[in-house]
């Protein structure tokens, strides 16, 4: 299907509306003051008297029914009770208006609705976790919560997804432009008791970006009521070889129309990260050991706005800041043996320190529009975004060279964004469209001081432009066929433009492509604890900027890592078979295959001992492999949760530097266990072990490493006061190693990056913690996450 067809498919469907709207039943409740009553049933019955339609009204007291043409009665009731009944004759779709209910009624806005969901349940294209309904999620924030969520990693506090290189987070269906710490320190603020659940989308639809062999985690709140206002104050210390401590805080405000959110935070601290590789020369092993200290100090931000205009018309802005001054000491010491005695023959020892700068700015505003009471909406986005890195790294190889590489990078971002909601009487339909413009600018600039005055060397400095502009529609229908089966089919077309410029070497790189990705998925639920489905999507991994930078990272003379502005996007397809049990137990088989696969490799030359370290198009790879996941919680005082992931993978490579081919498993494994204390629920233990065992990892075979962690909580002040402490990597057995080959050369990887540490941590809430501001998506969640 080309661009073409797809644009002119969509305008047919837009304007088909009087053919093929269903007919729908729509209405609000209130009481005798005016305010909207949730939890209400609105019920339709036929002219036999039999109830064949019913529905709970929403925070706003709405709700909509679908039915065909006909005669009935609509029936308000709650507890076994009728507060309204009135005849209807419906040939179109009706708004019945307003429906008052009497002031006996008013008491219904306190029922507690004590029917008790799924722990985990199966959509069409999306795993649902209700966190409402965990113990051990209770009394935490989003981490805790995500760490016992099938199908998700959380490591050191890094989250990713099982199977997949990547994972975007949304709270309320809106996507969130934090990654890294940042990212981690906000879902933080967010308490998992207001939490109602988290969707686990592994093969997102056609209405999110293509980009990259990822996931999303949809974090659900709880809904709440209006004009109240919530803040927090958090503050942690962490002591791993070197302390680092954090400071922050929350305030949202709600209030009529108007919608008010924030979040600061503040980290200042080091660790101390240790790399150590060894390359296995025909003439004798090079030992290199890169002792670092990692400094942190950075402060970022986020405020929100949401204001309602009418009931069909709201707007909204978003502004998230982040400000940093990273700073890297190292040293690095080269031990050279030789081949004949293993001794040691002569040692290459650089001091090195890297002083950075980094900026990010980015603005979102926003507006949806309703159309109608039977769905039809519209969503617009409009987002910039600014990054600007700045870079002086200093080494000094003693009795060798001394140099100083300098690099400036600023990365600017455009894109709009429009969404349309449109149910039909056939299908349920969605389609949009996004344009989004790119452009960076790198300079980099090479020094050489041996001599003591700076002389610059031309030959190991560039001025390197990209930009970027991309152009998407998609369409997506979703139906349900039956009672037991329901399916999703999407297309989603991408077309590229891409230009990078080196005016240093005069050398310009052109590239455009046009990409169909479909997505396809498919359920059946046999009964309330079997559940069956089958997804499928296509997905593109543009590279991130950052490895687009010919910035050189120099270790020593003889090892530099550098970027490469001429990497092209790998292309993947996915398939999975997932199969639910009852409301704890999850399966997945799954199936990858990535073509034109890109990673950073290493380049070693015999002939000068140079070890260049570039990003490259150099693979590809298939890999199926098995998912599980358990909840145990017969317990009131424990609640455990298993997960295991087995895959094999084949991979292939591309150029005849490397293995030309390797095969093999891996597998990892995790438990976590959740201990309440005493009755009230105000002591908590918790103790969690993951082991990930010997395997290969694309054309790197790596060996088996495990991390046991400990935390306890206490809750104190009704619970608004949260004393945490945690213990992480007690063994200290996190240390993977990988190997690979190059040149027919053996190079051993073994970094430990210091998480063996201990937290602690003080979270204090006051005001309505209830509240739930909404958070509005934006339009480049893609483009922003590259800047990493």
């Amino acid at each position: 299907m080309t661009k073409r067809h797809l644009l002119s498919l969509l305008l047919i469907i837009l304007f088909q509306n009087q053919v093929f709207s269903q007919i729908k039943i729509s209405g609000q409740i209130k009481n005798e003051k005016n305010n909207p009553v949730e939890f209400i049933e609105i019920q339709l019955q036929n002219k036999d008297s039999i109830i064949f339609k019913s529905e709970l009204t929403n925070a706003e007291g709405k709700f909509i029914l679908e039915t065909e043409k006909g005669e009935y009665s609509l029936l308000v009731r709650q507890l076994g009770g009728i507060y309204h009944k009135q005849k209807i004759s419906v040939n179109q779709d009706t708004y019945i208006g307003i429906i008052n209910i009497t002031e006996k009624t008013q008491q219904l806005q306190e029922v507690v609705i004590t029917s008790k969901k799924k722990l985990i349940d199966r959509k069409v294209d999306r795993l649902i976790f209700n966190v409402e309904n965990s113990i051990s999620a209770s009394g935490g924030d989003a981490i805790d919560a995500l760490k016992i969520t099938p199908r998700v990693k959380v490591k050191n506090d890094n989250i990713s997804m099982i199977g997949k290189n990547n994972m975007s987070v949304m709270v309320d269906d809106k996507l969130i432009l934090l990654t890294g710490d940042e990212l981690i320190n906000f879902l933080k603020s967010i308490p998992s008791d207001n939490i109602k659940s988290i969707e686990v989308i592994t093969t997102p639809p056609a209405k999110y970006d293509a980009e990259g062999n990822s996931g999303l985690i949809n974090i659900k709140l709880k809904k709440s009521k209006l004009n109240q206002w919530n803040a927090s104050l958090r503050s942690s210390y962490i002591q791993s070889t070197y302390p680092k401590g954090s400071f922050g805080g929350n305030f949202d405000y709600q209030k009529n129309k108007l919608s008010l959110y924030s979040n600061l935070n503040y980290v200042n601290g080091s660790n101390a990260p240790v790399e150590t590789n060894k390359i296995y020369y025909p003439l004798g092993l090079w030992n290199e050991e890169n002792k670092r200290r990692d400094f942190q100090n950075s402060v970022n931000g986020r405020i929100g706005a949401d204001y309602k205009i009418s009931e069909k018309f709201s707007v909204g802005m978003q502004y998230l800041g982040s400000f940093s001054k990273p700073k890297i000491a190292e040293n690095s010491l080269t031990t050279i043996y030789n081949q004949t005695n293993s001794q040691i023959d002569s040692y290459i020892n650089t001091l090195s320190e890297n002083l950075g700068k980094n900026n990010n700015h980015s603005l979102n505003l926003n507006s949806t529009v309703v159309f109608d009471t039977i769905g039809r909406k519209m969503n617009i986005n409009l987002d910039y975004f600014k990054f600007k890195n700045d870079d002086n790294r200093i080494f000094n190889t003693i009795n060798l060279l001394s140099a100083n590489n300098t690099s400036l990078q600023d990365i600017q971002n455009y894109s709009a964004k429009i969404d349309f909601e449109h149910p039909l009487k056939w299908i349920n339909l969605s389609y949009g469209g996004k344009l989004s413009f790119i452009k960076t600018q790198n300079n980099v600039n090479y020094f050489d001081t041996t001599l003591g005055n700076p002389i610059f060397d031309p030959t190991q400095s560039n001025e390197f432009n990209y930009d970027e502009n991309t152009q998407a529609i998609y369409l997506n229908g979703a139906k349900k066929l039956n009672e037991k089966w329901e399916t999703q089919l999407g297309f989603r077309l991408e077309n590229t433009q891409t230009e990078g410029v080196s005016k240093t070497l005069n050398q310009k790189n052109t590239n455009s492509y046009t990409k169909l990705f479909p997505t396809f998925y498919l359920t059946y639920s046999l009964n309330e604890k079997n559940s069956f489905s089958i997804n499928y999507n296509k997905r593109i991994n543009r590279p991130s900027y950052n490895r687009l930078n010919p910035f050189r990272w120099y270790s020593n003379p003889f090892s530099y890592t550098e970027g490469n502005p001429f990497l092209q996007p790998s292309f993947s397809n996915n398939l999975e078979l997932n199969y639910t049990f009852n409301d704890n137990w999850s399966n997945s088989i799954y199936y990858s295959h990535t073509d034109n696969g890109f990673e950073q490799i290493t380049i070693v030359d015999n002939t000068d001992n140079i070890q260049k370290t570039i990003a490259q198009n150099f693979f590809k790879t298939t890999i199926i492999g098995i998912s599980e996941s358990y909840t145990y919680n017969k317990l009131k005082w424990l609640s455990s949760t298993f997960s295991f992931d087995w895959n094999y993978s084949k991979s292939e490579s591309l150029i005849p530097i490397t293995n030309q081919n390797l095969n093999g498993s891996n597998a990892y494994f995790s438990i976590s266990n959740d201990f309440n204390l005493n009755k009230n629920k105000t002591l908590l233990f918790n103790f969690s072990y993951w082991y990930n065992f010997k395997g290969t990892s694309d054309l790197d075979k790596n060996n088996s490493y495990s991390q046991l962690d400990a935390s306890i909580k206490y809750f104190a002040f009704d619970k608004k006061l949260q004393i945490s402490f945690n213990a992480n990597d007690i063994l200290s057995t996190n240390r993977p190693i990988y190997t690979s080959f190059t040149n027919n050369i053996q190079i051993d990887y073994k970094n430990y990056y210091d998480v063996r540490l201990f937290r602690l941590s003080l979270v204090y809430k006051f005001g309505n913690k209830n509240i739930n501001v909404e958070k509005k998506e934006v339009g480049n969640q893609e483009e922003k996450e590259r800047t990493n």
